[in-house]
């Protein structure tokens, strides 16, 4: 017995067609970014380490997912994220959107 890769009935997209394919991807992507959790050590010293990471798509919303993978959430916008981190006793919750314009928002 034979087998047989089944053929595409679709053509290579054209390079034009590709290129186009390729703009919707990158206009459409989700915006990722870090949820960090500001804090003193027992020393006092300023600390921080990333608590989750998540993606804020077009329509204001957020998908989250803890580093040590304690939880998934789904929220209304990206801020929400830093605010939960903040209601932890004496932590403070930011946003910073890694790239080359990285911009950190803070919640406090």
């Amino acid at each position: 017995m034979t087998t047989v890769s089944p053929q595409s009935s679709n053509p290579a997209p054209s390079d034009s067609f590709a290129d186009e394919i390729r703009a919707l991807v990158e206009a459409t992507a989700p915006r990722l970014f870090a949820v960090v959790e500001q804090f003193r050590t027992d020393s006092g010293e300023p600390d921080a380490r990333v608590a989750a990471w998540g993606l804020a798509h077009d329509d204001g919303s957020a998908q989250v997912t803890a580093v040590d993978g304690g939880f998934r959430m789904s929220l209304r916008t990206p801020e929400r994220a830093a605010q939960l981190i903040s209601l932890r006793p004496g932590s403070v919750g930011c946003l910073v959107w890694p790239g080359p314009a990285a911009a950190t928002t803070h919640r406090s």
